[in-house]
């Protein structure tokens, strides 16, 4: 067995690092002069950056040749040392570059060391369906179980790469966040009489794209092309579009604009209704929360610096 004695969660600036993690993505980055390899690894304890910088006798093309062999979802030695770089942890590889050359073989791991997986998905699945039960429309609430019992990996898909909810099982975690905060502010703001059932199905459906735009592969998930060449937006109104039948085509409508206008002044479409900016406003609360939560998780009482998720200052009191 290939001895797994130093975890994600352990790794401080300082601190030479020598151990297997999952890779689950590599992407290849600019720098003065020539080209990085940006690594984001995991294990059972959490998500961690790496950079791969190989060594002065190491050129360009030999650098993009690494990245293009890594194979993402594999379990790789990452051989090298930790700082912090704005505020955020990462591992730093020179010489250890040639860990890289080769996966460790699966059959050399304990697998449950490497699983990060932090999301009780009964639980959301419980919770998915609680609010979906709420609909009462006929139409709308088969639009929602069809189009989410459709979408391949649903409960088990990140919600992002990166930022937000980006483990397995976060794409049903912050659906379910949204939709939660989304019924709590149309019964909060006075006199809103926002139509709840349309409000929930954007909620429930606004990332359901981001199902198709993540398959797994080894230990992690991986997002595909789709991901940025389409994205997920457009393909779950596609999603959408196949089963609009037997709904009131101006709340379907309503629906579409939901999912397509969910991410506010930073989307193509603009939310142009109660029910749309709702949906927004919570679309972003659960993803910068949750972002904001996870920068500051391992930070002492006084202690603060620039969030690597939430891209603004986080503090512990």
């Amino acid at each position: 067995m290939f001895e797994k004695t130093t975890f994600v969660e352990e790794i401080n600036g300082g601190v030479q690092v020598d151990a297997p993690f999952v890779v689950e993505t590599a992407e290849l980055r600019e720098k003065r002069g020539g080209k990085y390899i940006q690594l984001a690894i995991s294990d059972k304890t959490g998500r961690g950056t790496c950079k791969v910088w190989g060594t002065p006798d190491h050129s360009v093309e030999q650098i993009e040749a690494f990245c293009r062999a890594i194979r993402p979802g594999e379990i790789y030695r990452i051989q090298g040392y930790a700082k912090i770089f704005n505020g955020a942890c990462e591992v730093n590889v020179n010489d250890g570059i040639a860990c890289l050359a080769d996966p460790v073989p699966q059959d050399r791991v304990e697998p449950s060391l490497f699983v990060y997986a932090p999301v009780d998905i009964e639980s959301v699945r419980l919770g998915l369906a609680r609010m979906a039960a709420k609909i009462e429309d006929p139409g709308i609430s088969s639009l929602v179980s069809t189009v989410m019992n459709d979408a391949p990996g649903f409960l088990d898909a990140p919600a992002a790469k990166y930022h937000h909810h980006a483990y397995i099982g976060g794409l049903a975690e912050h659906t379910l966040e949204t939709a939660e905060m989304a019924l709590s502010l149309s019964g909060t703001v006075s006199r809103a009489e926002m139509d709840t059932d349309v409000l929930l199905a954007g909620a429930l459906l606004h990332d359901v794209g981001k199902a198709s735009c993540f398959c797994r592969r080894g230990f992690a998930f991986v997002p595909l092309p789709d991901y940025t060449l389409v994205g997920h937006t457009a393909i779950g109104a596609a999603a959408l579009m196949k089963h609009s039948a037997g709904v009131d085509p101006a709340r379907f409508g309503h629906i579409l604009h939901i999912v397509m206008s969910h991410h506010g002044s930073y989307g193509e479409i603009k939310p142009r209704t109660p029910e749309a900016w709702a949906v927004h406003f919570a679309d972003n609360a659960s993803a910068y929360l949750r972002a904001t939560c996870d920068d500051a998780a391992d930070l002492a009482p006084g202690e603060g610096r620039q969030g690597a998720r939430c891209r603004a200052p986080v503090y512990r009191f």
